[in-house]
């Protein structure tokens, strides 16, 4: 992911580095991201959690493997043309449609045995998502980041509307709302995203303008979890 000229990325890292991995343009990614050298890489699994950034380090071989245990692909479905509305309505992550979908099919008579094989590993596929979706919305209610576990909550609510997930996802967000802790940790982790939006890193002024705010802000919100990756952006910034 690049916000540099098209022409530059092929280039650099299509035509040169002979990059077999898909490209995408983003606009404004470098300042988001926090970009500070090229290429940097960022390992993030498949609930959207980052593990490790640019200028932390590489994953080892382990934490990869780790990782790849809480990724759960659908049984792959054969080539034929009758499970294309599942294969459509699981890339869309259509859930519920998806969910009614193998109901009606099980419950049709004379459904061949192949057939009822097939929506069967497919529906228990789908209900191993829905308990994995119901323990991390769990997790995320533990904090400590709990700004980003709202945002992953609410996904989960919206994505995962009518099954348990849902429910176990409104039951943590709710709590967030009532919790004068969290509602506290989660003003300091707004302002603080607000903050570090108003910088681009990548200007050295900028940068030095950041680090005197920075230091407010740790101040100001001590004790909070926002506090504390404020000190760490803090110590990047700094190094050296």
């Amino acid at each position: 992911m690049s916000d540099e000229n098209e022409k530059l990325i092929e280039e650099t890292f299509i035509t040169k580095l002979g990059a077999k991995y898909p490209f995408v343009k983003a606009k404004g990614c470098n300042q988001k991201y926090g970009i500070k050298f090229f290429p940097s890489v960022f390992s993030i699994d498949a609930t959207g959690v980052v593990h490790s950034v640019a200028d932390d380090r590489m994953p080892g071989e382990a934490e990869i493997e780790q990782m790849l245990q809480a990724v759960s692909l659908a049984p792959k479905l054969p080539a034929d043309a009758r499970y294309d509305p599942i294969r459509t309505m699981w890339e869309k992550r259509d859930y519920a449609k998806l969910s009614a979908y193998l109901d009606k099919m099980l419950a049709a008579p004379n459904l061949d045995t192949e057939m009822q094989g097939v929506f069967e590993a497919q529906k228990q596929e789908l209900q191993k998502r829905v308990d994995a979706q119901c323990k991390r919305a769990e997790r995320l209610g533990q904090g400590p980041d709990y700004l980003a576990s709202s945002e992953q909550l609410n996904r989960i609510e919206k994505e995962w509307k009518g099954f348990a997930a849902a429910e176990a996802a409104k039951k943590e967000l709710d709590r967030f709302g009532a919790d004068v802790v969290i509602k506290k940790e989660l003003s300091a982790s707004k302002a603080l995203a607000k903050l570090q939006s108003s910088f681009d890193v990548s200007k050295v002024s900028q940068a030095k303008k950041l680090v005197v705010e920075l230091e407010k802000f740790a101040k100001k919100y001590e004790g909070t979890f926002a506090a504390g990756q404020a000190a760490e952006q803090l110590k990047g910034l700094t190094k050296g």
